[in-house]
């Protein structure tokens, strides 16, 4: 318990379309995403400290928050911050410095070149039940916009950044594994990928014009 108090110190506004959570949503999205157990305690604590103090995170920690997904971290700063511990920090500064944290650490993620072993993808879609996390539409204009050709909407771009990037990056790994797929251009494939990836960052990231 004395470790899932430690890191409910992480916690932000929902960094989607710029709507703030209440405090109620925010503690059933991070029991529903089980959030406070995708992460281990020293990355905790150098996320934390790059957001509320100062400091630099590792590229390991880099990944685990990755893993951990934009909504739980969302989740969890903005709970941070209702904590009467931190209201007297400056909200805006925080809310600037866990957006500008998390999109460099997802940025480096991407760029990083790191590939996924092709035996440990099954192992990583079943732990992080990849599959349950995304409707069937969505799978499919998704698949689409890499596999073929097509848009995403910004409801389907929403689903794939709280499907989250290792997620993404293993079921694209894995279809390319298929023998249906294998004489595709895997460089080609791979490139559109990313690129879908960080349009629906984009996306997700941009103000809403109703806001």
């Amino acid at each position: 318990m004395a470790g899932l108090s430690a890191y409910s110190l992480l916690v932000v506004l929902f960094i989607t379309s710029g709507v703030v959570i209440a405090t109620v949503e925010n503690n059933k999205i991070i029991i529903k995403n089980n959030c406070e157990a995708k992460m281990g305690m020293p990355c905790v604590w150098k996320v934390f400290n790059s957001i509320f103090k100062t400091g630099s995170v590792t590229s390991k920690c880099c990944g685990a928050l990755v893993v951990l997904g934009k909504v739980c971290y969302s989740a969890l700063v903005q709970r941070t911050l209702e904590s009467l511990h931190f209201q007297n920090m400056d909200r805006d500064t925080i809310i600037q410095k866990s957006l500008s944290a998390y999109s460099l650490l997802v940025v480096l993620f991407i760029t990083s070149g790191v590939v996924i072993a092709t035996e440990e993808n099954n192992q990583i879609i079943i732990k992080n039940n990849c599959e349950a996390k995304m409707g069937m539409p969505c799978v499919w204009e998704v698949f689409n916009s890499i596999f073929k050709t097509g848009r995403v909407t910004s409801k389907c771009c929403g689903e794939l950044v709280l499907l989250g990037k290792v997620c993404h990056s293993t079921l694209v790994q894995r279809t390319l594994e298929s023998p249906h797929f294998q004489n595709l251009d895997r460089d080609t494939i791979i490139q559109k990928s990313i690129d879908t990836w960080n349009n629906c960052l984009v996306i997700t990231h941009s103000p809403s014009p109703f806001a």
